[in-house]
């Protein structure tokens, strides 16, 4: 007699054949390393988290567990990503500039995603009850070469996601936020194995959630925790004992911040942790209707290859959704999807967090796909990719020749007055990059593969090359673009043609991050009030009725309303 595991998947042992670790890491390494260390700062994000990195580089262990910003308590998001940025900034700022050392960290974040992703994947993927349909004459997938392909096809499906193209690398709360949801993911999925470690790393999670965003980041997870626990029976030992393990380990990891900053600064810690807490009250009051229709609007590009997949997915296990391995991703994609709509929640935070079950769903989807509708996202990646990266060297080309005139201009619009820039060494990685993908994709082409991996390894190559080619051609651009650094060398310039041995600048009426970022560029703002020459907004200096005849210099970033005026006010 045959053993019988009804299952909507057919999972050969070819096509589980094992993917070469060191091609995966690889991937992994290529895809995550571009725009790390050369590139500026390109989001308001990242302007922020690198302020508040200064600031905290800058002051005494206070500063560092009640951060401030300008001279202002900053209880938006918790210390933990600023603690961890500050720390390799600290450490490696003598290697690299402190911006692009602080933006290490990113690697650390990227690495818990992807490796908690794979592991917890591993896990429910290798249980009896997820296991495919035995063959009538043998030859199915072993249980580990199962495990091991469906891991493999959810992490390189993360990987692949267009809405984390460009998040996913920046230095922001919502890419350790994104590590934070994937660590949970794990640990739910790992409690079927270690019912005392797994339950106090869920926990862990959680606090680590707190320290990151606020307090209903951690609500969000505690509640899906304790409702999973109590509701997936493949747990062994008794809900109270782990969802008791669950509290303490979460509420421990919390109070660790709170202890040690009443240890080195009792006489501010009631105050700032007064408005800490006005803040927690204030994000739970629902998500905000421009956020809903951004959400709306970008669902469908943000998180593709993920929702066709996972939908399909849930079509084929529709009579087998109380398996675990289906059940636990989806009851926490249910829980991050409807709880975060009772919070002020990003629109960027709302689909990152959705993205890790996502991932999983959409692997179970993809092994339990026919293979006409598992070749779609081969072929579409193939098609997409491919274009785009002709698209970018179309527009390099023409950045570097003038030619053809309508794509120069676009080059000319989104960065005035950049200058043609060629780095041969840049230039050959990128262009061999456009040569193996090309390879990969004429071997796909004339291979009909079997094994499961291979579409979602092209999407995540497809993106890997996408992400090299466009940062290592185009980062001087970028940079024009969105960057300080412009803005303070024709400031620089203007004033001092103006200024002499004595005068001084300082800042009126300026954002306290800009401010930090004009700093770091190499503004030298002072605090001196008597300073002969202000750098101040042109909204202020309108308001404040200025003499026009004072100006020195206007100056502003490309496509961004906020311009900034130097002007002299005629004090000796």
């Amino acid at each position: 007699m045959f053993e019988e595991r009804p299952s909507p998947i057919v999972a050969s042992a070819a096509s589980a054949r094992k993917l070469p670790r060191m091609a995966l890491l690889a991937l992994l390494i290529i895809f995550i390393i571009p725009g790390l260390l050369s590139r500026d700062f390109w989001s308001s994000y990242e302007l922020t988290e690198f302020a508040l990195v200064q600031s905290m580089l800058q002051s005494d262990a206070a500063g560092w567990l009640l951060p401030t910003l300008g001279g202002t308590e900053y209880v938006t998001d918790g210390p933990l990503t600023i603690w961890i940025s500050a720390l390799f900034a600290k450490l490696f700022g003598f290697l690299f500039s402190e911006g692009s050392a602080s933006r290490l960290s990113v690697l650390v974040w990227f690495s818990i995603a992807s490796s908690s992703i794979w592991y917890g994947t591993w896990y429910l993927a290798r249980r009896a009850e997820a296991q495919p349909v035995v063959l009538a004459f043998g030859g199915q997938a072993s249980p580990i070469d199962y495990g091991r392909v469906v891991a493999d096809a959810a992490l390189l499906m993360f990987v692949a996601t267009f809405g984390l193209f460009v998040p996913i690398r920046q230095l922001y709360v919502e890419t350790a936020l994104l590590a934070i949801v994937a660590a949970f993911y794990f640990s739910l999925a790992w409690t079927l194995r270690r019912d005392i470690l797994a339950p106090l790393l869920t926990g862990i999670t959680i606090g680590a959630s707190v320290l990151t965003a606020n307090l209903f980041a951690g609500i969000v997870l505690l509640v899906i925790a304790l409702f999973i626990h109590a509701r997936v029976h493949a747990y062994e030992t008794p809900f109270i004992n782990r969802a008791t393990l669950i509290i303490v380990a979460a509420s421990a990891t919390f109070f660790i911040w709170p202890i040690l900053a009443v240890a080195v600064a009792i006489e501010t810690v009631d105050a700032w942790f007064a408005l800490w807490w006005q803040a927690q009250l204030a994000f739970i009051s629902g998500i905000s209707s421009s956020d809903l229709y951004w959400i709306v609007e970008n669902c469908i590009w943000f998180l593709w290859p993920l929702w066709p997949f996972a939908l399909l997915g849930l079509y084929a296990f529709r009579k087998q959704l109380d398996r675990t391995h289906i059940k636990l991703p989806l009851w926490m994609f249910v829980g991050l999807f409807v709880l975060s709509l009772a919070g002020e929640v990003s629109g960027d935070r709302f689909m990152m967090m959705l993205t890790v079950p996502l991932s999983v769903l959409g692997a179970f989807g993809l092994l339990s796909a026919r293979r006409s509708r598992e070749n779609i996202l081969d072929w579409f990646s193939a098609t997409v990719f491919t274009l785009a990266l002709i698209a970018l060297w179309l527009y390099f080309f023409a950045w570097q020749t003038g030619m053809p005139p309508k794509m120069y201009k676009s080059i000319m619009n989104l960065a005035p007055g950049i200058s043609s820039s060629f780095h041969g060494l840049l230039f050959v990685l990128c262009f061999v990059t456009f040569l193996v993908w090309l390879a990969l994709v004429l071997w796909r082409m004339n291979h009909s593969q079997i094994v499961a991996w291979k579409g979602p390894w092209l999407a995540a190559a497809g993106i890997t090359a996408l992400s090299v080619t466009t940062v290592y051609l185009f980062e001087p651009v970028i940079d024009r673009a969105r960057s300080f650094e412009p803005i303070v060398h024709e400031t620089l310039t203007d004033y001092h043609a103006s200024a002499s041995a004595g005068d001084c600048l300082t800042a009126e009426n300026i954002d306290p991050v800009k401010e930090s970022m004009l700093v770091y560029y190499g503004l030298p703002l002072t605090k001196n009030n008597a300073c002969r020459f202000v750098f101040t907004t042109d909204e202020a200096f309108a308001d404040n009725l200025y003499d026009e005849s004072s100006v020195l210099g206007r100056y502003s970033r490309p496509r961004d309303r906020e311009r900034f005026v130097l002007f002299e006010t005629g004090k000796e």
